[in-house]
């Protein structure tokens, strides 16, 4: 089996190698631009692609869906109104188990446990995690951030019996905290940082080192098939834009913050700028981003959600993503 996955792997390389002197050889601007249905959310990273054409440099023309949830995108994507999506460990360990054929995961949208964190009252004496046992807590069960939460409890040797916990919307917590209906809360960005800016909430523990916790993008399995160059494109413009963000945070928060007020909602572009330091943008899909499925896997096949624990690794194209990175060296911007 290991041998046929080398095997493979080296046809690809080869492959990848023939399609990129194509493409470089082509140019971006001597053909018709081609057009890529992307489905993306309201989180900073995305906000920042979309406000940009990004795919330009290659002749790509990038078509994006916002939608509110992720539950909503992943819907269109599995129709095919979006041949591109991105999706976090437990709706992807779904996708998996039950519709294996249907996807590849080709990067990484975002990643990192900073970007998680719990807050309290700018002017609360609550000085640590254990500070708030017994009391209440506001959270988003059934999200990435919350599962990272009970990891750290676990860590910590808690657990969410400790607190008295709270189910709220996210757009709720900050003001919940504000108003002392809850005693801390655990949220994500940029909620964190927005709700710092403002003054009236503190960080009181960040969830770095705790996992990557990272939502991967996901391609139509039969729309790369047959456009491989498409998706290394996008991949190319993908991994720009997270360039731009990571080597300029305080540009790309003002550029997430004027996009998000095309929709007349006003955000700190300060605020942004904070939440993008917290953020890892790296594309790349490593193996213990991949690892962190399985445990995931366990818990749900022992729930009986899932009937087998998925070879995850089959499901990454790391080579679409090596050709992307050399079509950055090679494309004019």
């Amino acid at each position: 089996m290991g041998n046929a996955k080398d095997g493979l792997h080296r046809i690809r390389r080869i492959l990848g190698g023939l399609m990129l002197a194509c493409l470089a050889a082509g140019g971006a601007g001597t053909a018709q631009a081609e057009t890529l249905e992307v489905g993306v959310q309201q989180v900073p990273p995305d906000e920042v692609y979309i406000a940009r054409d990004w795919g330009q440099p290659y002749g790509l023309e990038v078509k994006a869906t916002q939608f509110s949830s992720g539950g909503d995108m992943l819907k269109a994507f599995l129709a095919g109104r979006v041949a591109v999506a991105n999706g976090g460990s437990g709706r992807l360990v779904t996708l998996a188990a039950q519709q294996p054929e249907s996807f590849y995961i080709i990067g990484t949208q975002q990643s990192g446990g900073d970007r998680y964190s719990v807050v309290v009252r700018a002017d609360s004496d609550i000085g640590s995690i254990q500070d708030l046992k017994g009391r209440k807590l506001g959270v988003v069960t059934g999200t990435g951030t919350y599962g990272t939460f009970l990891v750290y409890l676990q860590q910590q040797g808690m657990s969410e019996a400790d607190f008295q916990i709270v189910n709220m919307k996210i757009d709720d917590l900050r003001a919940a905290v504000e108003q002392k209906l809850v005693d801390g809360a655990v949220m994500w960005e940029p909620f964190v940082a927005i709700a710092e800016e403002m003054g009236n909430v503190k960080r009181l523990v960040s969830l770095k080192g705790v996992n990557e916790s990272p939502n991967f993008l996901l391609a139509s399995r039969s729309f790369t098939d047959a456009n491989p160059e498409t998706i290394v494109k996008f991949l190319a413009s993908t991994i720009d834009a997270a360039r731009f963000i990571e080597a300029d945070p305080a540009e790309a928060g003002k550029l997430a913050a004027e996009q998000i007020a095309k929709g007349g909602i006003a955000v700190p572009a300060a605020a942004l700028e904070t939440a993008f330091t917290r953020i890892s943008v790296d594309r790349a899909v490593t193996d213990e981003m991949v690892a962190e499925l399985v445990p995931v896997a366990e818990a749900m096949k022992a729930a009986g959600k899932i009937p087998e624990v998925p070879d995850f690794g089959s499901f990454v194209r790391q080579d679409l993503y090596e050709q992307a990175v050399e079509l950055t060296r090679s494309a004019t911007h």
